[in-house]
């Protein structure tokens, strides 16, 4: 396994811009907490967390500031603590889904990462390429160049080629869901032995920044995005919005029912229609209902109903809207 602790200066390969696929690498963005010990989606955008039998706790960490054990001084990194349960089909594993499976497809590409752990173990990593659902698609395929990484309690810069299998041949789902996945797992029991190497299960700390996915075979220095930048790239399939809705209506001649509220745009293009959920709902007035009307990837819309007529009525509320893989 090659490592990294020297930083290219500048840009002597004139690397575009956007070369590294894997979005919220560096553990910038956390709309939905700081913290999560379930399933899925709950913590660190893009970034999804798989847990059967164990336990795990996967949260944000900040660098202390002016650190130097990993360069470009990032703000924040992820620290995962497994408490482990023998089992041959226990698991805990973090992943990330890039959207479209033809991505990289047939070529090699180069996954770079720093990482560290409480004391010397391995991590299996691995690659599955999943041609999404709806109609016939074909069938997920695992155990894409896995690679036992052995981490130190020291971060360390990692970096090794991925073989991406061509998918000539193969067949889409029709629902536009289909991704390359990236697997870092932590723990897995006999079940899994194929797909990480036979990592087994065990305990413990592991922690992760700087994670890049680059065409070619060259590990670059890591790509640093604005926060902004990032953000935007995060909310093509998360978006929270505390306090976003609001709505006051001077009351009329009679009751209002099934009203529809103007849309509200979303601040990007998601990547299909999402699913919202509102949450601190507050209204005033006759209201008898408050939800969503018309979804689309770039607007949302509400409705509402009242009971009595010339009531002033006043509306608010924060939503969320999810469009993950």
């Amino acid at each position: 396994m090659a490592r990294l602790s020297d930083r290219i200066v500048g840009n002597p390969l004139n690397i575009p811009p956007n070369f590294n696929a894997i979005i919220n690498g560096d553990f910038d963005i956390w709309q939905r907490g700081t913290s999560q010990t379930a399933a899925g989606f709950g913590s660190a955008d893009r970034w999804t967390v798989a847990i059967v039998g164990s336990s795990m706790t996967f949260n944000q960490q900040t660098f202390t500031l002016g650190q130097t054990a990993v360069p470009d001084n990032p703000v924040y990194y992820s620290k995962a603590d497994v408490a482990s349960v023998a089992g041959a089909g226990n698991l805990a594993s973090i992943q990330q889904r890039i959207e479209g499976v033809q991505t990289f497809a047939g070529t090699t590409a180069t996954l770079s990462f720093w990482a560290k752990t409480d004391s010397a173990k391995n991590m299996a990593v691995e690659f599955k390429q999943n041609f999404g659902s709806g109609g016939s698609p074909s069938t997920t395929v695992t155990g894409i160049n896995v690679t036992t990484i052995a981490l130190t309690t020291a971060w360390t810069k990692y970096f090794f080629n991925v073989t991406v299998p061509s998918i000539t041949g193969k067949t889409l789902g029709s629902d536009g869901n289909d991704y390359l996945g990236l697997i870092f797992w932590l723990e897995a029991g006999s079940t899994y032995n194929a797909r990480t190497n036979s990592l087994g299960n065990q305990a413990g700390t592991f922690e992760i920044s700087h994670v890049q996915l680059e065409a070619g075979e060259i590990a670059s220095p890591f790509e640093y995005r604005s926060v902004g930048q990032e953000l935007d790239l995060c909310q093509r399939y998360y978006i929270k919005l505390p306090n976003s809705v609001k709505f006051r209506y001077r009351g009329g001649n009679a009751p209002l029912s099934s009203v529809r509220l103007n849309a509200l745009g979303l601040p990007t293009t998601m990547r299909t229609s999402p699913t919202v959920g509102l949450y601190d709902i507050s209204t005033a007035g006759s209201v008898t209902s408050f939800g969503v009307y018309i979804i689309n990837p770039q607007n949302v819309s509400f409705t509402w109903s009242e009971t009595a007529a010339n009531a002033n009525i006043t509306l608010s509320a924060s939503f969320t809207a999810s469009a993950e893989l």
